[in-house]
């Protein structure tokens, strides 16, 4: 279950991760602009994503939910090809080599993540659902 509160934040259920790695897309309602995000699981850590490639303005999956490449090992832009590192999200290969994903805070608690959306990214052009 995923919800928003008034403060800005998505809040995950770490059972929506329960393979390794895995990952769970969501999008949220923040003053009247969807921005879209993904959380990803990778051993005994989490990390959060804006879901939006570097290399031209579209979710990496999709809106499928498919952030892997073949063998699970990189996050892949299912349209470009462009392979991000999943603790950094630095582009390591493609056409915005260089470029990294913009991380979002996160807050674990015991059964849930929660995500945080700092202020520049709420200003700036979001996804229409």
């Amino acid at each position: 279950m995923i919800t928003v509160s008034h403060e800005a934040t998505a809040v995950v259920s770490k059972k929506k991760l329960a393979a390794d790695p895995s990952t769970a897309d969501f999008s949220v309602r923040i003053q009247g602009k969807i921005v879209k995000g993904f959380v990803v699981r990778r051993g005994d850590r989490y990390f959060a994503y804006q879901n939006v490639c570097q290399h031209l303005p579209v979710t990496l999956d999709l809106n499928d939910n498919s952030f892997f490449n073949h063998d699970k090992s990189l996050l892949q832009c299912q349209m470009h090809g462009a392979l991000y590192e999943m603790e950094t999200g630095l582009c390591v290969g493609g056409p915005c080599e260089g470029a990294r994903l913009r991380a979002l805070p996160l807050k674990e608690q015991k059964d849930q993540l929660i995500v945080s959306f700092p202020d520049e990214v709420i200003a700036e052009e979001v996804f229409d659902e």
